[in-house]
């Protein structure tokens, strides 16, 4: 099943997409489902699930909350029964490791968004390795340049995380459809997203793009993957720790 884990509607700073409008586009880029992912914000909220009804494409919701070590998707099994994300997680930028824990006792799952495109948000860079609690990392970011996400799919990769993708789509509806993220198994709802990115069975899909021959910097031992290919062919485990 493919999900573009990382799409922020109006509702976040700069940013112009109607979730009616996203689903559409969704849909017929041949996206399985959205995952709408707003700046400390739950208020698309009531207009997601309107627009997933109309359309009848999956429409989860998440939200991506801001730190002093960079940024992080946050999920949770049932996100209309959260409270105000302030009174949650207080004002941004919240310290990141607080942040992961507060994630994980209300029973999500966060994953290290964009970590070393450093021309997107204050990024988490090589932060991420003092961190607990993260369930991936977004090895395959729309937006970002090959080389950041050649760095966060290395991260994952030392960390034992998977990756996943998302385009980060903000201000086009042509942001769409330039990555995603793969599920093993089918996600019919926030519940579902969860298990799976704690379980680790997903990975990070670029989408539109041809196969192409790996340079010669690519082909020597000890160098990093192309972005666009899962970290490895089969789900990773990881270190046992807050889930």
């Amino acid at each position: 099943m493919l999900i573009d884990l990382h799409v922020q509607t109006r509702r976040t700073p700069g940013g112009v997409l109607r979730p009616l409008e996203v689903l559409a586009r969704a849909r017929a880029l041949g996206l399985d489902g959205v995952a709408f992912t707003d700046l400390d914000t739950l208020e698309a909220l009531p207009e997601v699930r309107a627009a997933a009804g109309q359309t009848g494409v999956l429409a989860l919701v998440g939200l991506m909350l801001a730190t002093d070590h960079g940024r992080y998707l946050c999920f949770f099994a049932a996100p209309e029964r959260l409270a105000p994300v302030a009174e949650l997680f207080g004002a941004a930028p919240r310290a990141a490791q607080a942040t992961l824990a507060r994630v994980a006792t209300l029973g999500g799952v966060a994953v290290a968004a964009h970590p070393y495109d450093k021309t997107l948000a204050p990024a988490s860079a090589d932060a991420l390795f003092t961190l607990d609690g993260l369930a991936a990392v977004e090895g395959l970011h729309g937006r970002s340049r090959s080389g950041a996400n050649d760095l966060a799919v290395e991260a994952a990769d030392h960390l034992g995380l998977p990756c996943v993708g998302g385009s980060g789509a903000l201000g086009s509806l042509e942001e769409l459809g330039t990555a995603a993220t793969l599920f093993r198994e089918p996600v019919a709802d926030e519940a579902g997203l969860v298990a799976q990115l704690k379980a680790g069975t997903c990975w990070a899909a670029a989408l539109g793009v041809g196969p192409s021959a790996p340079s010669e910097a690519a082909s020597r031992p000890g160098t990093r993957r192309d972005a666009s290919r899962p970290a490895r062919s089969t789900p990773r485990s990881r270190p046992a720790g807050p889930s």
